[in-house]
């Protein structure tokens, strides 16, 4: 078989066991719904990105602003639609911003409850502390 000679992408695993995260692993390569069409903020052009390049997402005055390592894209509809249309790895961290959890370097605590994220682009995100418990139940999902 010659280097380009595949039609699509292919890509063969070879688990000892079949744990929840190699399950979650398995329907987000099968789930063909992970894209979305957004407006690129520096020409206006609609471009289809997947949600897991996603590092983090913005509601700012009606507007959603999504954050990629290169790009920034606008969405136009309401924050409750969009989490409700998005993987369940993309989680609220505040009223307006979710955060990748595949894309937290590290966090730091603070002394009134909040945590600091940095993300894996060195950008720095705070995290409420009513999200707190949820970030950290879902970044200890992934670790297993």
């Amino acid at each position: 078989m010659g280097k380009n000679s595949l039609q699509e992408d292919e890509v063969l695993f070879h688990v000892h066991e079949l744990t929840p995260p190699i399950n979650d692993a398995i329907n987000l390569l099968q789930n063909n719904t992970n894209v979305i069409l957004a407006k690129l903020m520096s020409n206006d052009r609609e471009e289809k990105i997947r949600f897991s390049e996603i590092l983090y997402v913005e509601y700012i005055e009606r507007q959603i602003f999504l954050y990629t390592k290169e790009k920034t894209y606008l969405l136009r509809q309401s924050l409750v639609n969009f989490i409700n249309s998005s993987p369940e790895y993309l989680i609220q961290i505040s009223k307006n911003t979710l955060v990748n959890v595949y894309a937290i370097a590290a966090f730091k605590p603070h002394l009134n409850g909040n945590l600091t994220v940095q993300l894996s682009s060195t950008e720095k995100l705070i995290v409420s502390r009513r999200y707190v418990s949820s970030i950290k139940n879902s970044l200890k999902k992934i670790a297993r």
